[in-house]
């Protein structure tokens, strides 16, 4: 797994798709149909944490992999993708022409791992031949655009050979195992555990049992779209995603339908028609299922995270909650202070949010937690991917931000659902990294000043140098905060416009 790269500031700059494949491995059948799944490690930037199937993206060496029975294109490259990620992630090697001995893989998969030698190297240092039968096609699964890295990727239906087993080397994954459909599903109602939707849909197909299994999960991703695309990464966890104009380079907010039977309603992004309406849409199809909103919820009142406010409010009659001093304008019905609980419907479980003011970016910011899932609605307290939310004053306060950061370890926290960018699981090890980089880059600020006067523009070369000149005006307005709070700590002094060290 190689996930792409995002941007330092923010997410979204990935929107291209890169090509991957992944393997839907099973043994079994009928009643005991088993598929392999796996944990995503903790240090994996794309959705650590998730359960998911194994796989990555396409590497140019793919193209070196002859196999039998698939016309030189895209269909055997994809192939060959998919045969060396379920070797190096799982050692099972897929698509034999004849068996090999499971003690003769080890020790080539070690020297993958190891990049001693690439795959089709090794293959062809075996004598290994692959057919194309051996994996079926298992659909086309597209990153929606909630994500800053996208992906295009190909599954695959394959059994699992004869005399082998998997097993997973910790580091990009940190377990596999061998589950009952239903069962993987009844543990994502409970909310034990989080994947993205093309792993729901996949299970879905399995429970059905295998009679054109492959068939049906070829047509997933088309029918996964009709009436309303619904990506539900938790049990009672919807995530729509708006398009908006928030800070560049990200295009999109995540709005958050949460509950069952009552749900609540976490940033109406949009007040864009067209946006609205795809929303509205979700929500219909929704209450089809027995849910109805009671409540909207603001994390803050910026407009690319309020813009459907007045929208929701008029349709839905619904009251609106947020903190006291959320940005003029947005008016709230409800004024939410620190620890105070939205209660809703209890449905499969608990599905009380309580409100954590979290002020840095916003004074009026507000998290909301639901303890059952281990689930945080973050808003841009905490952005998705390896993004940090810009830090503006004098609304913003750096100080604030990171008090708020390190108050929420004391929280039960295992996911994150942010306002931009892809959710993710290993809550703490993000937020550990996010005051790690904070703290950085404070250093990076006092390394910067001099006894001399300096202006901001100056210290934003010294201190952004790893950041995209185009987002140096942005990024300014975060080395603007770090230098107040330096200042009201004694260790920076303003002379007019320009700064320098602390001290006499």
């Amino acid at each position: 797994m190689r996930p792409g790269p995002e941007s330092p500031v923010n997410p979204g700059a990935r929107l291209e798709f890169r090509e991957a494949a992944a393997v839907v491995l099973i043994r079994g059948g009928g009643a005991s149909l088993e598929v392999f799944w796996v944990r995503r490690g903790e240090r994996v930037s794309f959705m650590p944490g998730f359960h998911a199937f194994a796989g990555g993206t396409l590497l140019p060496e793919d193209e070196d992999l002859p196999i039998e029975g698939d016309a030189d294109g895209a269909g055997r490259v994809l192939r060959a993708c998919a045969i060396r990620e379920a070797f190096e992630e799982t050692g099972v090697l897929l698509g034999l022409e004849a068996p090999v001995p499971a003690a003769a893989l080890s020790e080539p998969r070690s020297r993958l791992l190891a990049g001693e030698a690439c795959f089709a190297a090794l293959a062809r240092a075996h004598g290994w031949r692959f057919r194309a039968g051996a994996l079926a096609d298992g659909g086309r699964w597209q990153t929606p655009p909630f994500s800053a890295a996208r992906f295009d990727t190909a599954f695959f239906l394959a059994r699992l050979p004869r005399d082998q087993q998997p097993s997973i080397r910790a580091g990009e994954l940190e377990s596999g195992e061998w589950i009952e459909s239903r069962h993987a599903i009844e543990r994502w109602r409970r909310g034990e555990v989080t994947f993205a939707p093309p792993v729901l849909h996949t299970l879905r197909e399995l429970e059905a049992g295998e009679e054109g299994l492959s068939g049906r999960l070829a047509s997933a991703p088309a029918r996964a779209v009709r009436p309303v695309r619904r990506i539900e990464l938790k049990w009672g966890i919807v995530l729509h995603p708006m398009k908006t104009r928030p800070l560049p380079p990200a295009t999109h907010t995540n709005a958050y339908l949460v509950g069952e039977s009552e749900m609540a309603l976490i940033d109406p992004a949009s007040g864009d028609a067209e946006e609205l309406r795809a929303l509205f849409e979700l929500m219909d199809a929704l209450g089809a299922d027995g849910r109805r909103l009671k409540f909207v919820l603001m994390t803050h009142g910026h407009p690319d995270h309020a813009g459907g406010v007045a929208a929701l409010r008029e349709r839905y009659r619904v009251p609106v909650a947020a903190h006291a001093e959320i940005a003029p304008g947005v008016a709230a019905d409800i004024a939410l202070g620190d620890g105070e609980t939205i209660a809703l419907a209890p449905g499969v479980g608990a599905w009380d949010l309580r409100a954590i003011h979290t002020p840095g970016h916003a004074r009026g910011h507000l998290c909301f937690l639901n303890e059952r899932t281990r689930s945080l609605f973050t808003g841009d307290h905490i952005l998705g991917g390896a993004g940090t939310a810009i830090i503006d004053p004098p609304e913003g306060d750096m100080a604030a931000h990171l008090a708020s950061l390190e108050r929420l370890l004391a929280e039960p926290v295992e996911t994150l659902f942010p306002g931009h960018g892809s959710p993710q699981g290993a809550a703490v090890r993000r937020i550990r990294a996010l005051i790690a980089h904070r703290r950085g880059r404070e250093a990076k600020v006092l390394a910067a000043l001099e006894r001399e006067p300096l202006a901001l523009t100056a210290l934003v070369e010294r201190v952004y140098a790893d950041t995209p000149r185009d987002l140096w005006s942005l990024a300014g307005r975060s080395l603007l905060a770090h230098l107040l709070k330096l200042e009201a700590e004694g260790r920076a002094r303003r002379e007019g416009d320009r700064w320098r060290e602390g001290g006499s």
